[in-house]
Formats: structure tokens, C-alpha cells, sequence
């Protein structure tokens, strides 16, 4: 376990290999766990309950941000220092009722908890105390809400093709992430340590390549 008890930045797990949605049913063997890839941007949030640091993958303070910081505090949960990643949809996407969705939090994964850092937690471990943390109610079919602003990902366990050819109709998904089930959260101190563990499968559009 890594002691986690003061602001640090860590570089959030994130998907680089990029794969062609024709590849998906090959990965549809138990092996692995799906989860909607949302159009915002990666946000970290960091909190003990009174200090608020929320940054984007860059290791930089995340810019066109609109949710108040009382409503990142209220998701604290535990004692100690807990690390949060997700997205902040802040590009003005449509949801699948062809309302924008915008300045709202989509939660996927916790790098802290309990002043401890999850290294060494696997993916599935990861989701499991997540939906343990935080009450949710059904959204869309694959997010989650939790309050107003607050969302979680759904995780997928098969069907990942069918899927994800439902998912990529919707403005606000810009694909589907598959992320290796019994893999173990590696150490952030780079944004390469956590990459060979997930692939991503991008809606086809003329602004993504393979």
C-alpha cells in the first residue's frame, strides 16, 4: 500500500491503443470489462474533504469548469485523502433525449481511497467499490445518476459490439473503452504507466484514424 497524505499529482490510467470497432467481438471473452467513452475531457479531482484540486490528464487545473466546488466536495467519501477520475462533459454534447448534456461530472475510476492509493487493485475491484460508494440511479442505459451534476459509468460485460453500435449514435459517446478485467492499477507517475491495459474503439468519424 502507498500512503497517500498530502496533494500529489497522479496521472490517471487512460486508453491509448486505438482498434477499429471490427476487432470488439475478439476482446467479447470474459476477459474484459466495457464502459461508454464519453466527449468531455479527463478530469482527476483530488480532495480531503476541505482542500479541492481538480486537473485535466495534463497535469494542469482543468479550464471551462461551471460545477461548484461545494458539489466536487460533496463527493467526497471515506477518511483521508480520495482521488476521483472521470470526465466533465464541457463540450456541449446532446444526450440521447437531444438535450445538451454539459458542465456535468461522468465518474469511472478512484486512484484513492482511505488515504491509500489503489495501487495494486484490479479493474474490476476498482468498479466494485465505486458502486459500493456511490448510490446511483439508472440515466440513459449506460451511465448512472447520482445527483444533478454527477453521473457514473455502467460497466459492460458482454455484448460489447451490439453495444457499442447503439452507443455510437448517441452526440455525447464518442465510442467505448475496453479495460482488462483482472489487470492492477500501476503507480500514476507518468501517463504512460496505466496504458496497456485498456483499448479504445472511436465512432467513426473523419477526425479519427487507425
Amino acid at each position: 500500500m502507498i500512503p497517500y497524505n498530502k496533494y500529489r499529482y497522479i496521472y490517471p490510467p487512460r486508453p491509448e491503443i486505438n482498434l477499429p470497432s471490427s476487432e470488439l467481438d475478439k476482446y467479447d471473452n470474459g476477459l474484459w470489462v466495457g464502459q461508454p467513452k464519453l466527449n468531455g475531457s479527463n478530469v482527476t479531482i483530488f480532495t480531503n474533504g476541505t482542500e479541492l484540486h481538480v486537473y485535466n490528464r495534463h497535469n494542469s487545473p482543468l479550464s471551462n469548469v461551471k460545477m461548484s466546488n461545494n458539489e466536487f466536495l460533496s463527493l467526497y467519501r471515506g477518511n483521508g485523502w480520495f482521488v476521483l477520475n472521470g470526465e466533465y462533459m464541457n463540450k456541449s454534447k446532446i444526450n440521447q433525449k437531444g438535450n445538451v448534456f454539459n458542465q456535468k461530472l461522468v465518474i469511472f475510476d478512484v486512484l484513492v481511497y482511505n488515504g491509500v492509493q489503489t495501487i495494486g487493485m484490479t479493474f474490476d475491484e476498482r468498479i466494485e467499490l465505486l458502486n459500493k460508494l456511490f448510490v446511483s440511479t439508472e440515466y440513459d442505459g449506460y451511465i448512472n445518476k447520482i445527483s444533478e451534476n454527477v453521473y457514473i459509468v455502467k460497466s459492460f460485460y458482454q455484448n460489447f459490439k451490439n453495444t457499442y453500435e447503439k452507443i455510437v449514435q448517441i452526440d455525447m459517446y464518442e465510442g467505448w473503452v475496453l479495460k482488462k478485467k483482472g489487470s492492477k492499477l500501476k503507480n500514476g507517475l507518468s501517463e504512460k504507466n496505466n496504458t496497456d491495459t485498456q483499448m479504445k474503439f472511436r465512432k467513426p468519424t473523419k477526425n479519427y484514424s487507425y
